[in-house]
C-alpha cells in the first residue's frame, strides 16, 4: 500500500528524540523570558551555584557550569556590570577571587523563577502534559537530593 498525504510512514517514537525537541522548543521560550532580565540560561545558572555555594573561585564555579574558566569570565564580567555578582576578598598571588551574589542578583534569581513558573503552568497545565510535568518535578526532586547526600 503506497502512502497517502494523510497516512504516516511506520517510525518508531523516540522518547529520547521526542524530550530534545521539546527541550529546544522550550529552551528558545526561557531564553525569550529571560532577556529583559538581562539573563540567559548560562548566566542563570552561574548565579544559581552562586546562590548555593557563595564565595566560590573562578575555577570552582567554571567546575560546576561545566566550562572553561576562560569562558566564565565573560559571563562574570556581564553579571557584575549589571549589579548580580561582585568579587570579595583580596586577589593576590596564589589567592584567586572570590565571588559572591549580591541582593540584585538574589532578586533577579526570583524574578527569572517567577518567569519560568508562568511557562510551566502554561506548558505542563493539562492532559499528558500535566502528567509529565509531575514526574519531571519528582526527578528533579530527586537530582537536588542526591547531590545534597540525602540519597
Amino acid at each position: 500500500m503506497a502512502e497517502t498525504a494523510t497516512t504516516s510512514p511506520k517510525v518508531p517514537v523516540s522518547p529520547a528524540l521526542t524530550m530534545v525537541l521539546q527541550a529546544r522548543a522550550l529552551e528558545t521560550r526561557i531564553e525569550e523570558v529571560l532577556q529583559p532580565l538581562d539573563l540567559s540560561l548560562r548566566k542563570l545558572g552561574i548565579l544559581g551555584h552562586l546562590r548555593a555555594t557563595p564565595g566560590l573561585s573562578f575555577s570552582a564555579l567554571a567546575r560546576r557550569a561545566g566550562i572553561k574558566v576562560q569562558s566564565l569570565h565573560p559571563i562574570v564580567d556581564a553579571l557584575t556590570n549589571a549589579g548580580y555578582v561582585r568579587t570579595v576578598g583580596e586577589v593576590s598571588q596564589g589567592r584567586s577571587a572570590a565571588l559572591e551574589l549580591t541582593d540584585v542578583g538574589a532578586d533577579a534569581i526570583q524574578d527569572a523563577y517567577h518567569a519560568l513558573s508562568e511557562i510551566d503552568q502554561a506548558v505542563f497545565a493539562e492532559g499528558d502534559w500535566a502528567v509529565l510535568g509531575e514526574t519531571l518535578s519528582r526527578i528533579a526532586a530527586s537530582f537536588l537530593r542526591r547531590a545534597a547526600g540525602g540519597e
